[in-house]
């Protein structure tokens, strides 16, 4: 596992960040930025992305796979982290606090990639995991025929809108096509998961969930039900931003993701005016 990292001389408890299916710890380049000298931010490339070889320690199964590897990292840290994730980084966000909730004491998921608690829910949510299992039949299917570029098309046209795959330079069309292996690890993981949302009622550490207004619907259902569920969870709706939104407007995420660690580090304290009328 690779780490990508900034030191500062911040004193407060570190940022851990997950990136999103077919990206990279640089995802979140702008977010160590814009903390510099507050919060020391440690971006981990997740198995099969950037220099991070695919996990080959298969006893776990599901999320776990990689929370593990996620969570042998932060031990060496020393301390509990705000932990930070954005798609399939959030799903693995919310396993680590699950599995570790010791080591979070914050944290922070844009739209995670956690379907798997639809295919138990109403009508309305089995239709969406429907719409999801599908996505991922595209995406292995296009891969079993040889044609990896039309996988990641479905893929990227999917939570970034129809046409996005077309307006990409060849260069960054091939990087893409490279990456299918792991995407399709991705689902099969996120798909063998087995919490369910009344595990997410146990995990009592402050939790912001924001999701984009103009993302696919499945990704604004699964948010709003883990913020609803979380017993300490605020929930961001944040207008004219989709699922891409960390990586292509992270000026409007990256300031809430500092204002939900520094309250998390420093809470607010409790203040009532004083009553005038007795003095």
């Amino acid at each position: 596992m690779t780490i990508s990292f900034r030191s500062t001389e911040a004193s407060n408890a570190p940022i851990v960040a997950l990136h999103s299916s077919a990206s990279s710890s640089a995802q979140w380049s702008q977010l160590e930025a814009d903390l510099d000298g507050r919060f020391d931010v440690h971006a981990f490339d997740l198995p099969g992305y950037g220099r991070a070889p695919l996990a080959s320690d298969h006893s776990q199964k599901g999320a776990a796979i990689s929370a593990a590897s996620v969570i042998r990292e932060i031990e060496k840290l020393g301390s509990a982290v705000h932990l930070v994730g954005h798609s399939n980084g959030g799903g693995i966000a919310i396993k680590i606090a699950l599995m570790r909730p010791d080591l979070v004491k914050s944290l922070t998921v844009y739209e995670p990639a956690a379907f798997h608690f639809l295919a138990h829910g109403n009508n309305k949510g089995r239709r969406l995991f429907q719409q999801i299992k599908l996505l991922s039949g595209l995406v292995s299917g296009a891969a079993a025929e040889g044609d990896a570029a039309a996988g990641m098309q479905h893929f990227l046209d999917f939570w970034n809108g129809d046409g996005f795959w077309d307006n990409l330079p060849d260069k960054a069309k091939k990087k893409f096509a490279g990456q299918i292996s792991s995407v399709m690890t991705d689902f099969a993981n996120g798909f063998a998961e087995s919490w369910t949302l009344k595990d997410l009622a146990n995990l009592e550490m402050p939790a912001l969930v924001m999701t984009g207004l103009e993302s696919p619907e499945i990704a604004q259902n699964v948010a709003v039900a883990i913020a609803k569920t979380l017993p300490n969870a605020r929930i961001a709706l944040l207008p004219e931003l989709g699922h891409m939104a960390p990586i292509f407007q992270p000026e409007w995420v990256n300031s809430r993701i500092f204002e939900h660690v520094a309250n998390a580090e420093r809470p607010i304290a409790d203040f009532s005016w004083p009553d005038l009328e007795a003095a």
